[in-house]
Parts: C-alpha cells; structure tokens; sequence
C-alpha cells in the first residue's frame, strides 16, 4: 500500500510541475520578437540594450538581485565600452530584469 501511495504522490508531484513548467513556457512564445526574453514590459529595452554585443540567453541565464543587474551594467558600462543608458531607459531595464531575471530565476528559458 506504501508503494502505490508513494507512486500517486510522485505522480501528482510531476503533474505538478508539468504544469508549473506549462505556464512559464507560455511565456515565452516560440516567435517572440525578443527570442528568449519574457514579454512584459521592460522587455524590448532590455533586448536592445543587450543584444547590440551579445545574445539575449546571456541575459535570460542570469539570476542576479537589482543590485547585482546594476552592478553589472555599471561594469559593462565602464569596462566593456556599454554605452551609457538613459537613467529612465535604466530603471526600466532593472525593473525588467529584477522581476523576471531575479535569483530565482523565475522565467528561465525552457528551450
């Protein structure tokens, strides 16, 4: 009887998270104009800001605190030849990718 309790429980856990995975893979459409990242707002500044050097699974595989966006904007900025973002054009970017590309990396590409 254990066994087959066991098994209902694995089975209800991957449902789960079948579903889980659903709902965040809808979120990110097969032809998004801005490939991986999640649309939202916020969105397309952050592709433009960061596909000029490099792709947006870069940015999509990161998970890094306000803080730590910030960070690495001023060092791509003062080390990489970033061109400097417009304060509002900035605080939209960290707004986007605090919310989506956060520690928890809520949105993670699932392709």
């Amino acid at each position: 009887m254990g066994s087959r309790q066991a098994r209902l429980r694995l089975a209800a856990a991957c449902a789960a998270l079948c579903s889980a995975l659903s709902q965040a893979q809808a979120q990110v459409s097969e032809d998004s104009e801005f490939g991986q990242l999640v649309a939202a707002e916020g969105a397309e500044e952050t592709y433009y800001a960061c596909t000029a050097c490099h792709s947006e699974m870069i940015v999509a595989q990161q998970g890094k605190t306000r803080e730590g966006w910030s960070g690495l904007l001023d060092w791509m900025t003062e080390e990489q030849g970033m061109s400097e973002l417009d304060p509002d054009e900035r605080r939209i970017i960290l707004d986007y990718l605090s919310a989506h590309y956060n520690t928890d990396r809520p949105n993670f590409p699932l392709r």
